[in-house]
């Protein structure tokens, strides 16, 4: 399993954090959602799903998505 640190700036409240979580789920990541800290870090396996993948399926939500940033 790979992980990754996402920034998503324009997060701002509980809805925000359960639509990133179902992106992430929805391309077959894992992933942990902090509105505090404005991140995902998210879990996958690069033989199955890519991080491009993970940010592209975020960014059809509408939200920021840049690399980096503290853990949740």
């Amino acid at each position: 399993m790979a992980k990754a640190v996402l920034r998503i700036p324009n997060m701002s409240c509980g809805h925000c954090v359960m639509r990133i979580k179902k992106a992430i789920e929805s391309v077959g990541a894992k992933g942990e959602v902090s509105l505090e800290k404005k991140t995902a870090v998210v879990e996958f396996e690069p033989g199955k799903v890519s991080l491009d993948d993970i940010i592209n399926s975020i960014k059809r939500y509408g939200y920021e998505v840049e690399l980096g940033g503290e853990g949740c």
